[in-house]
């Protein structure tokens, strides 16, 4: 179908409430939020849709303070063409649920989802209805061209990437993989922040890790190439690598965007009234030559951002300090276990002592460490393990520290590996890295993972010292609500 060009159709992009007690953290996708980030798996489309001339909405019901109730009222009052979710595992209850309520509020519009779970399992979301279409993999091509050709602003060519009812045909027909391979970063957008649909959210992002605020989240690359047995990486990663592997069987390459491109998004988010960054790659540091450029077209802006980086990346001081002239004050290490056998059992290719040594300059040069552990990666692991990781941990004196138990998620390795051998125990998709274990070891029950994610958590921030630390770091009322929302949260489960 193509429409006419002299109507001015509307694309809405939404994250609409949730139908469960939990709102799913959708960028990163494998976990619930304890903090609201937007989603950048929508602003990219929604930018390239903006500067091609269309009509653009972007609904987001936790900034908005809807319940379900008034988000349905809001679209139904002002009805859009085409709708876009972006699906991740844990928000399926309640993307499902929001697909039968916009069929049944806009009978006629059409409803395009992408994102990883409906890449794995697009007839989930399809049923039978034709105006359900789901893009797999990435999406800034094939979901940009289907909206423009079905708006006859293009013309309608072969489409590709996406999944659709046909019922001529009567089945779901996939339609091969874009034919020109992954997109250079450098030819995606800047996020337009800038857009009133967006802009209106601005001072209600942050990030506790930082004190400036608005805050904004960024991302410079997509893809790794790392082996990590259990990993998950964010969704738009996550999409792609599915999409990958059901197509040539191989991760997609890993694309990054050059140093200036980087630099040019923090001109402007500077220019704009950001005051902060956090750059959410699945790995942000790679050539030391890259990492100094970036380091020194950074270091003249003056913003203060963080990133995520494997340790074994910041073992040069050179580096280090390169990072720290630069305005790097926070960075998260995804460290899993400080036991050499266990991380060698999951293929990290990470030499323990690295992290020690990471840790060691980042405090020297005033970056704070965030230490990522994760219980349960491997049947091997011991409870006693467990219990070493952590003190050790307390020697370190990092002042964050995130645990988790390993979560198969469907489309991984680890997933397949643990059903395979029968240490799945719940095959649902009520997945809680944080609180809830899917997996049971011979050796390290799932019982016994939660407890031991208990005691972790309570063992590290209930010493004097880190609570001390932590009320001297409070500077308003509202630090003190979202401490004890993540406390209720994290220590409570």
């Amino acid at each position: 179908m193509t429409t006419s060009t002299t109507k001015k159709l509307k694309v809405s992009f939404l994250e609409p409430p949730a139908v469960t007690d939990r709102s799913a953290e959708r960028f990163a996708g494998c976990t619930y939020e304890l903090y609201h980030f937007p989603d950048l798996a929508n602003l990219y489309p929604f930018t390239i849709l903006h500067q091609r001339g269309v009509n653009v909405d972007f609904l987001d019901a936790s900034l908005l303070g809807d319940t379900q109730e008034s988000f349905l009222e809001r679209i139904t009052d002002a009805p859009a063409d085409f709708y876009v979710l972006h699906a991740v595992v844990l928000a399926k209850p309640t993307d499902l649920e929001w697909i039968k309520k916009i069929r049944a509020s806009q009978p006629d519009a059409w409803i395009l989802i992408h994102g990883p779970e409906a890449t794995r399992v697009p007839f989930e979301y399809i049923g039978e209805d034709e105006r359900i279409v789901v893009f797999r993999g990435e999406v800034e091509r094939s979901l940009v061209e289907f909206v423009l050709g079905e708006m006859g602003r293009e013309n309608s060519a072969k489409p590709f990437g996406l999944s659709r009812y046909e019922s001529a045909q009567g089945k779901i027909v996939d339609y091969a993989p874009d034919p020109r391979g992954p997109i250079p970063f450098d030819e995606l957008p800047i996020p337009a922040r800038d857009h009133p649909a967006v802009s209106r959210y601005t001072d209600r992002y942050f990030n506790p890790k930082y004190r400036g605020r608005p805050h904004a989240l960024m991302l410079s690359s997509r893809g790794c190439s790392f082996r990590c047995s259990f990993c998950v990486p964010n969704a738009i990663s996550f999409a792609r690598e599915m999409e990958g592997f059901n197509t040539t069987g191989h991760k997609p390459r890993v694309e990054a965007a050059s140093p200036q491109r980087i630099a040019a998004e923090f001109r402007w988010l500077k220019d704009h009234g950001y005051k902060s960054v956090h750059i959410a790659d699945d790995q942000f540091l790679w050539q030391k030559k890259r990492t100094l450029e970036i380091c020194d077209l950074l270091a003249p802006i003056g913003l203060e951002w963080g990133m995520l980086s494997r340790a074994d990346f910041l073992t040069d001081e050179e580096v280090v300090a390169a990072l720290a002239r630069a305005g790097c004050v926070s960075i998260d290490m995804g460290v899993e276990s400080l036991k050499q056998d266990v991380l060698d059992k999951i293929r990290k290719d990470l030499d323990v002592k690295d992290v020690y040594e990471a840790v060691r300059l980042l405090k020297k040069h005033g970056i704070r460490p965030k230490v990522n552990i994760m219980f349960g990666t491997t049947p091997e692991e011991t409870p006693e393990d467990i219990y070493w990781t952590v003190k050790e941990l307390k020697k370190l004196d990092v002042p964050n520290v995130m645990f988790a138990i390993a979560t198969p998620f469907k489309g991984t390795e680890f997933y397949d590996h643990c059903k395979e051998k029968g240490y799945l125990i719940d095959e649902t998709d009520n997945l809680n890295p944080m609180g809830k274990a899917m997996i049971s070891y011979p050796q390290l029950t799932n019982q016994q993972l939660e407890e031991l994610e208990r005691y972790a958590y309570r063992s590290f921030y209930l010493r004097p010292k880190v609570v001390v630390n932590r009320l001297l770091g409070i500077r308003r009322l509202k630090d003190v609500v979202n401490d004890l929302k993540v406390a209720k949260r994290i220590l409570l489960h």
